[in-house]
């Protein structure tokens, strides 16, 4: 989608789409207008009927008509705000559809940076001000600024003297709002920022709850908390002075606009330039005036918070990850050969969303990308090389640090390398679609991720939703979570498969989530398989219940695995250990073990757990 987009673009662009109702919503507005214009004209007929002595029938007819006309003019205004309404939110869906897709495309080290609460006003606080955005620009900003119009006309037909107050009166209103447009547009801006930093710190504190009761840090949190809650409050003053401002200004006008029209008026009629009817009608085409002028205040007050969430959802969209997509080939479905070739990598992680200054490591910087050549960045992989045959095991040591988890993210593409190149049966990762990559490479680590979902939608992530896919039996779900151990445990669900799972695993012990997370990687059959310490969570009973499954996963297929334990490395063929981003060895393992002068021996005999965590 385009990157940058004006107003305009942004309403043309998502409303689009709805042309038929919007016309429809044109249509109800233009009547509803029609009606409350010439409401007046009815009364001033009545007045001067009544005081030209009519019959008491047109009397009662004239008054029902004005009850027809007042009575259809606020069913029509009350059904063109719920269709606006609706309308806006339709709309606007599409536009937050279009931001969670953007950040999911964006790079790892983006999301590192941003907490969930942060996305979650970005993606939805401020599109939610869109929606009031889109519909209200219809309803109450187009429509009584038609309204506006068609009185200025009416009160120039009846007397250019009246329609020149009138029209003063409306010009110094709208100056006033032009006036005061772009600071107010500056301070929501700030309270927008300020917003997202409130509830990316709340949302962060709240996940880390029972860390913070257990260690005593209640006080430090609200410490933290009272600057963020009072740079939002005197953002949201400075606003509201401005308005009360605006609205004390705009009333004052009003009140000196009804003085003058009466003035004249008055004097009209006491001249015998106009009857009683014509001054009651210039008097309420003016007081007429203030409710449009008022709600066009309003909502340009709104107007403005959307403008400063439009410039934010720009600055977001302008955001683009490093990880390109060029497909120039597919990775054939059999056993796959891992090549390293002089890889090199540094974390690039940079911060860009809420208009800030982007930061590199605690560096101000102004531009959206850095090169990967800066030398700011130590690098955490420097010049790995080596190779993984088809249907071999490698096993990934060294301690917290060395580089093991970046290698498996590298060979995800969540990064791309810096220097060098990773192909897989030789064909280089970056000429691989994404979704192609990830569907042959399977991986399970110590954080298992469940969702408030049923067990076979955790199972399959969801894969019944996609239409590209055929959906996976339920036997063979059921299958899979048998020859994992969990047959007991699937019994015991009062709904089977359909069983509501809670958030982040409630409810599950570790071992039972770990266990969940390789039926996961059982039902989708990569020929990569990546096990990221998957098991250092388990007591050894759970543990034994993996080694089965683990063969059977592992039989036919390549795999890495990253291991703390000394049983875990004996399946490996190839091990490779790693120690602040280097190679410190490579070799088959049997080969390593019967050398008393290897880095693996050595380990073995030390104690592997000991020398590496």
């Amino acid at each position: 989608m385009t990157r940058e987009m004006s107003n305009w673009q942004l309403l043309t662009r998502y409303l689009r789409p709805y042309t038929p109702r919007l016309l429809g919503l044109g249509t109800l507005l233009a009547v509803s207008i029609g009606l409350q214009l010439y409401g007046p004209q009815v009364i001033r007929d009545f007045l001067d009927a009544a005081q030209n002595g009519a019959a008491v029938r047109w009397l009662v007819t004239l008054g029902g008509l004005f009850f027809v006309v007042t009575v259809a003019q606020k069913a029509i205004e009350l059904w063109t705000t719920y269709l606006s309404e609706d309308l806006g939110w339709a709309a606007t869906n599409g536009l937050r559809a279009d931001l969670a897709a953007h950040t999911m495309r964006l790079d790892m080290g983006f999301h590192k940076l941003q907490t969930p609460g942060e996305l979650i006003e970005r993606i939805d606080g401020d599109v939610s001000n869109l929606a009031e955005f889109f519909s209200q620009l219809v309803v109450r900003v187009l429509g009584n600024a038609v309204l506006v119009l068609g009185i200025l006309l009416l009160l120039f037909r009846e007397d250019w003297r009246i329609g020149l107050v009138g029209l003063a009166y409306g010009l110094l209103t709208l100056g006033l709002l032009q006036l005061i447009g772009k600071p107010t547009v500056n301070i929501w801006r700030e309270v927008s920022k300020g917003y997202a930093k409130l509830h990316g710190y709340v949302e962060e504190r709240i996940g880390g709850t029972e860390d913070i009761r257990a260690n005593g840090g209640e006080l430090y949190v609200f410490h933290k908390l009272y600057p963020l809650l009072a740079d939002v409050a005197k953002g949201r003053v400075k606003a509201d002075v401005i308005g009360g401002f605006s609205f004390s200004s705009s009333y004052m006008l009003y009140v000196l606009a009804v003085v003058f029209t009466l003035a004249l008026a008055g004097t009209f009629f006491l001249q015998g330039q106009i009857t009683i009817g014509t001054l009651f009608l210039l008097v309420a085409y003016v007081r007429l005036m203030e409710s449009p002028l008022k709600y066009i205040r309003r909502q340009i007050s709104d107007m403005q918070k959307a403008v400063a969430s439009i410039g934010r959802i720009n600055e977001f969209l302008h955001l683009e990850p490093d990880v390109k997509e060029s497909v120039s080939a597919r990775l054939p479905e059999r056993a796959t050969a891992v090549a390293f070739r002089s890889v090199s990598f540094a974390y690039k992680d940079r911060l860009s969303v809420n208009g800030e200054q982007l930061s590199v490591n605690g560096n101000p910087t102004t531009d959206y990308r850095l090169p990967f050549t800066d030398n700011r960045l130590p690098n955490v992989l420097h010049d790995v090389s080596f190779e993984l045959q088809a249907g071999k095991v490698l096993g990934v040591l060294g301690r917290t640090g060395s580089g093991k988890t970046t290698l498996t993210r590298l060979l995800f593409r969540l990064y791309d390398v810096d220097a060098g190149h990773i192909t897989l049966d030789g064909t280089d990762l970056r000429h691989v679609g994404l979704a192609d990559l990830r569907q042959q490479i399977g991986m399970v680590t110590q954080d298992v991720q469940l969702f408030a979902a049923t067990v076979r939608d955790n199972l399959t992530l969801f894969r019944c939703y996609d239409p590209s896919k055929p959906p996976i039996p339920d036997g063979e779900i059921e299958s899979a979570l048998h020859t994992l151990g969990l047959g007991s445990w699937l019994a015991s669900l009062p709904d089977g498969l359909d069983t509501e799972l809670k958030s982040g695993g409630q409810g599950l012990s570790a071992g039972q989530a770990q266990l969940l997370a390789f039926t996961r990687v059982f039902l989708r059959q990569p020929q990569l398989v990546i096990l990221d310490e998957a098991s250092s969570r388990l007591d050894p009973a759970t543990e034994h219940l993996l080694e089965r499954a683990i063969d059977t996963l592992l039989h036919g297929r390549s795999a890495i695995i990253i291991a703390h334990r000394l049983h875990t490395v004996q399946r490996a063929d190839d091990i490779l250990i790693l120690e602040n981003g280097r190679i410190q060895e490579h070799g088959p393992r049997l080969e390593l073990l019967q050398n008393p002068t290897s880095r693996f021996a050595h380990l073995l005999q030390t104690g592997l757990e000991e020398m590496l965590v």
